[in-house]
């Protein structure tokens, strides 16, 4: 018996991020760059006024044929992955990705754009959903309006891989064994990491930025407006929002999530997503580095990848702020999150810098 299944793009329709990328690409204009690369002035507000036009920008890519064959691209891309027999995704080995992995905040936004130094790169002028966090939106299986976070996930993985083979065809000049180096900020990688590995495994190289969890919450609060009055959790940011996202995985009510202080609630979150990374299998892949967040381990690292790389750029100053100041039993609630992720790391056989943190840069 025959079977044909049939799913067009209203069910599973283009990201807005991808239509974007692309009516800049075919006209010329700049891309939507954001502050995705200030790592002192970025905001953590969303944009709402971003895609107000996007269903004009639409019409004029889906008018174009170089435009059509990208989202064509982008869904055979998508098929292939769905059926787990690539073959148009086997062309991306001409690519060299480096996908800096870590917990917000802890320094993977330098680390990425000095990549792209290397490369001759002016990071100013990558738009955010290629350079950055947030695209793909990659998490644990929930149906969420009416979609399959997992189902979309690859769809705009796909589409991340289309706009890399569409921009680094134009813009890639530097390789690194074999491939043309790509800088990607992949937060979100840890989710879903079986499936780049399936498709670039050590062909890839990985970069974990890893952070002591006050440091990482202070670092939010200095971005979302300071610690709230009762020092309970508050909603104001994406991060704030992904922290919440993993809490409602784990079976906790949003009304229980906002009676929780605030830095309990982050702990548990930096808690679950060191534990996933470990999981994952990035943490022991023979192509992953390692990078405690501080100035010197930070100027290490871009350092070797430009001798690596053959490069006379030197690394951008890396700002470090002053040591976080938290209630005593706070303090005791990160110190055991920090604790227990060491020896969950160190059970797998994984080496977690636990001294390295707990300089608390």
């Amino acid at each position: 018996m025959g079977l044909t299944l049939t799913l067009t793009d209203r069910e599973i329709p283009a990201s807005p991020s991808f239509i974007e990328f692309l009516h800049a690409h075919l006209t010329g204009e700049e891309h939507y760059v954001g502050s995705w690369y200030a790592q002192e002035e970025e905001g953590m507000h969303r944009d709402g006024d971003r895609y107000n036009n996007i269903q004009e920008k639409a019409r004029f890519v889906l008018g174009s044929p170089e435009g059509q064959k990208a989202i064509i691209k982008s869904y055979r891309f998508f098929k292939e992955m769905l059926t787990g027999r690539p073959n148009e995704l086997r062309d991306l080995t001409r690519y060299r990705f480096f996908f800096v992995t870590g917990i917000p905040r802890t320094g993977g936004t330098y680390m990425t754009k000095q990549l792209f130094r290397a490369g001759n790169i002016d990071y100013k002028k990558v738009q955010n959903a290629l350079a950055h966090d947030g695209f793909p939106h990659l998490g644990y299986l929930s149906f969420k309006g009416a979609a399959n976070i997992h189902t979309n996930g690859m769809l705009q993985l796909a589409e991340y891989l289309t706009m890399v083979d569409t921009f680094f065809k134009q813009h890639g000049r530097l390789a690194y064994q074999g491939g043309v180096i790509v800088p990607k900020k992949f937060t979100k990688g840890v989710y879903y990491f079986d499936i780049v590995r399936e498709l670039f495994g050590e062909k890839s190289n990985y970069i974990v930025t890893l952070r002591h969890p006050l440091s990482v919450i202070q670092s939010v609060l200095d971005k979302a407006g300071g610690m709230p009055k009762d020092r309970k959790y508050g909603l104001r940011s994406a991060i704030e929002r992904w922290a919440l996202d993993d809490w409602l995985h784990w079976g906790v009510t949003e009304q229980q999530i906002r009676s929780m202080s605030y830095v309990e609630t982050f702990c548990g979150y930096w808690k679950r997503y060191h534990y996933q990374m470990a999981l994952s299998g990035i943490a022991s892949m023979p192509t992953t580095q390692v990078v405690p967040y501080g100035r010197d381990a930070m100027l290490k690292a871009v350092n070797h990848w430009y001798r690596e790389f053959d490069v006379t750029a030197k690394p951008e100053a890396f700002k470090v702020a002053s040591k976080p100041e938290f209630l005593p039993e706070e303090e005791a609630v990160a110190e055991k999150v920090l604790e227990d992720v060491a020896s969950f790391w160190n059970s797998l056989g994984l080496n977690f810098p636990l001294e390295a943190l707990r300089e608390r840069h």
